[in-house]
Order: structure tokens, then C-alpha cells, then sequence
């Protein structure tokens, strides 16, 4: 449910009546969860957010008249302070603060659709949490976390880091990721001084188009700039030149079927280049595109079942990220209760050759429309085609309450 704060006002210089509204709305989510990875070091216990992210959004929206509206959404991500760690930087930082997610400015015409300036969520990632895997979003159990994701490539998805492009990262803490090669993924959230159209809907269709400029004026002559790879800062970052997307969506909803392919390109500048590790500077090389490409559907079979897949590829210019992803799943629901499942994995058909798969699972008992008590699971395979290394294997379990509003 959503509370509306503000409801009419009155435009008394322009001599007519227009509506306007501020709503606030969220998700709360809190949970006790087990991590027991096959390295020792990752293993932990703490209180977060493991059914979905926590959040707190404001919306306002003005009626002009004639179909025609200007709005605006800003939203704030919290987590625990610094979970786990306790650290106090991340504590005090509380994940960069106010306004760290999605947020954005639109003009919308019920005629002509929604155009959006600002940094508004990927339609990568409503296609990857709502439409190929809607039980599970970004947390424990999904094909979309920062834990396993189906992608490989450069994205905005790397958690403290939001917003900013970066490449697949290695897993945590393995002393044999040199020698494997193994990631567990990339996503594609959202990034600044992005523009977003959407169309109306035309017989169950809508398009959806989004762009970030590039810039590529800097060429770092004269400038000493070092990668830093405790923050793991970008070369484009360091060099004040930033990496272009392109972004282009179709998704059809009509009866029991919803169905979205998107298909999203990074690409790097002729003038990001220079120091810093070599990873990185293979990562970022010059003239890179790194594009992903996802297909997911839902079919409702009976309204108490969905059965839910995607299918997605991914590739890179210089070939450093190659591959295919497959997912399917399914859920029921029975009274109060929501049991949800999917498998996905990852065949790497670059020279590094790591597969990765997933097993996900998730039970809801619904106290309400609003509120439920729920169950997560996850086992992950970071090296499916590989010998058993230290910290190769995660298994992650949650038990928690969640409350939107």
C-alpha cells in the first residue's frame, strides 16, 4: 500500500486546477542468515536484507492536463550498518548515503510515452528480476545477484560501487582465481546521465530505449593517476572520461504471458587508457564493447502457478567475456503460502572457461498483502567444469520477515 501525502494543489497563476501527488513507498526487509563457503575465510553470520533490497522511495507526480504529466522518483538503498563487518566506514556511509539507488526526473504523455533523465533502474534489470526470475529480485536465490549473476562483461552491478561501469570481478578471497579465471558475474543496475524512453503500450507491446553519453575528451597526458584497487576505481573514472551505454528493450504483456528481450552495449572510449594493473587495463582497454543480451518469459499456467526462463548471451570486442546463460523455474502458490524455485548457469566460452551454476530456492508465508515471513536458499558452483578449489562452492541460507508499504 501507498501513502499519499499530497494530493490536489492548486495552480492558481496558470488560472486552472492540476493535480498534483507525493507518495512514499519501500520495502523492509530484514533476515538471519548462514553463509558456508568452501573457503573458510567467507564463512558468516549477520542480520540484512536477503529477500529484496531495502528501500525507501519518494514519487511525485504533477497532472498538466491533456494526458500530460511531469514526475520525479528518488530512492534510498540501507543495509545494516556495514552487516557482517562492522566496519565503521561503511557504517557511516550506510552505502553512500541518501538517494544511492534509482532516481530520476520524467515527462510522461499518456499519447507518447515516458521519457526519464537521470539514473534510472536498467530495463536489463526488470527483465532479469521480473519477467526471466520474479521470486527472488537481487537477493539470496537469484540468477541476479552480486553473489552469481549470468553475465560476464563490464556492468554497474559491483556492491559500494554503484552506478559506476565496472568489469567482472573475481570472486572473494580465492587464492586460486588466478589460475581459474572464475567471476561471479556482472550486472547491468543503473548509471548516471542516462536518458530512458518507453512507449505506450500497443496491443501488449511496449519499446523502451536508453542512452548514456560518453565521454572521451581526456587523454591523462601530464596527469600521474594511479588505479586504485582497494576501491576499485575505473580507469575511465580516474581519468574523468566515462564509458557509453546503449540500451534497447521490447516486452510484450498479455494474458498469461509476459515476455522481454533486452540487449544492453558498454562501450569504451580511444582515450581510456593508461596505468594500473594489467587486468585492468585489459578490462578497460580502448575501443572495448562489452554487450549482453537477455530473453526472459513468464507464463501463467493457473493463477496459483508461473513458470519462468531466460536465456542470454554475452560477448566483448577483444573476446575477453564470451558466453550463454540459461535459467528456468517455477512458482506456487497455495493460501498463504509461495514456494518459488530456478536453476541457472553459465557456459564461459572464453579462454577462461569457467562455468558457474545455481540452485535457488524460496518459501513466503504471506501475514498479509504487505507482510511475510519467508525462507531463502542458495548453492553456488563458481567452477562447475573445474577441479574443487578453496572457495569454489557457497551455500547461503536466510529466515526473515519482509514489509512493503
Amino acid at each position: 500500500m501507498k501513502k499519499t501525502l499530497v494530493a490536489i494543489a492548486a495552480l492558481a497563476a496558470f488560472g486552472a486546477q492540476a493535480q498534483s501527488s507525493v507518495v512514499i513507498d519501500g520495502y523492509f526487509d530484514r533476515a538471519y542468515t548462514s553463509v558456508n563457503s568452501t573457503n573458510n575465510n567467507n564463512d558468516a553470520r549477520s542480520v540484512g536484507s536477503n529477500a529484496g533490497t531495502t528501500t525507501v522511495g519518494i514519487k511525485v507526480r504533477e497532472e498538466l492536463g491533456g494526458g500530460l504529466s511531469v514526475g520525479g522518483s528518488v530512492n534510498t538503498d540501507w543495509s545494516d550498518l556495514g552487516g557482517a563487518q562492522q566496519k565503521d566506514a561503511i557504517g557511516t556511509a550506510q552505502r553512500d548515503g541518501f538517494a544511492n539507488s534509482q532516481s530520476f526526473v520524467d515527462v510522461t504523455s499518456k499519447a507518447f510515452g515516458t521519457l526519464r533523465f537521470g539514473t534510472p533502474n536498467s530495463f536489463t534489470l526488470t527483465n532479469a528480476t521480473a519477467v526471466a526470475a520474479p521470486g527472488f529480485s537481487t537477493a539470496i536465490g537469484s540468477a541476479y545477484s552480486s553473489n552469481f549473476s549470468t553475465v560476464n562483461g563490464l556492468g554497474t552491478g559491483k556492491t559500494d560501487n554503484g552506478g559506476i561501469v565496472n568489469a567482472s570481478s573475481d570472486i572473494k578471497n580465492s587464492a586460486a582465481v588466478a589460475q581459474t579465471g572464475v567471476t561471479a558475474g556482472q550486472r547491468a543496475i543503473r548509471i548516471a546521465n542516462t536518458v530512458q524512453y518507453s512507449s505506450p503500450a500497443f496491443y501488449g507491446v511496449t519499446a523502451h530505449v536508453g542512452f548514456t553519453p560518453q565521454n572521451n575528451n581526456d587523454t591523462g597526458a601530464g596527469t600521474a593517476v594511479a588505479w586504485n584497487a582497494a576501491k576499485g576505481d575505473a580507469l575511465g573514472k580516474a581519468y574523468g572520461n566515462t564509458i557509453g551505454v546503449k540500451e534497447y528493450a521490447l516486452r510484450y504483456t498479455q494474458g498469461p504471458v509476459d515476455a522481454m528481450y533486452t540487449s544492453i552495449k558498454y562501450s569504451v572510449g580511444s582515450n581510456i587508457v593508461g596505468a594500473g594493473a594489467s587486468a585492468v587495463t585489459t578490462a578497460f582497454a580502448a575501443g572495448l564493447t562489452s554487450t549482453q543480451n537477455l530473453l526472459g518469459a513468464t507464463y501463467t499456467v493457473m493463477p496459483s502457478l508461473k513458470l519462468h526462463a531466460g536465456l542470454g548471451d554475452f560477448s566483448s570486442s577483444n573476446d575477453a567475456y564470451k558466453g550463454k546463460s540459461t535459467q528456468f523455474g517455477a512458482t506456487y502458490t497455495t493460501g498463504a503460502w509461495d514456494i518459488a524455485g530456478q536453476m541457472a548457469k553459465v557456459d564461459d566460452q572464453s579462454t577462461n572457461n569457467a562455468d558457474r551454476k545455481m540452485t535457488g530456492l524460496g518459501v513466503n508465508y504471506n501475514l498479509s498483502k504487505t507482510a511475510r515471513a519467508y525462507v531463502r536458499y542458495d548453492s553456488i558452483n563458481y567452477a562447475s567444469n573445474k577441479a574443487a578449489f578453496e572457495g569454489s562452492e557457497q551455500k547461503r541460507t536466510a529466515i526473515g520477515v519482509s514489509k512493503s508499504f
